[in-house]
C-alpha cells in the first residue's frame, strides 16, 4: 500500500542524501557528511537520527548560490581552492 497522505495534505515528501545528490547533480558527500552540510549551509532536517531534505528547499538553495556566483559574490559552494 502506498502512503499518499503527503499528497492529500499538500506536504512535500522528504528525500535522503542519495536522492538529493542525484536530483541536484551534486556530490553525495555534500549531503551525507555533517561538516559539508554545515560548510555549504545545505537546508536539512534530522528526524529520529536520519537526515532528510525537501527538494523545493534544496532547489531554492541551489538557485540562490548559483545566482550569487554569477553576481561575483563570495559563495563557498564547491570548486574553491583549498
Amino acid at each position: 500500500m502506498i502512503d499518499d497522505s503527503h499528497v492529500q495534505s499538500g506536504a512535500e515528501p522528504m528525500i535522503d542524501a542519495k536522492q538529493a545528490a542525484a536530483a541536484l547533480r551534486l556530490p553525495y558527500y555534500w549531503f551525507a557528511d555533517p561538516q559539508m552540510r554545515s560548510k555549504y549551509r545545505i537546508p536539512h532536517y534530522v528526524i529520529g537520527g536520519l537526515v532528510r531534505y525537501r527538494l523545493n528547499e534544496l532547489s531554492a538553495w541551489a538557485t540562490h548560490n548559483s545566482a550569487a556566483r554569477k553576481r561575483g559574490d563570495q559563495v563557498d559552494v564547491g570548486g574553491g581552492s583549498e
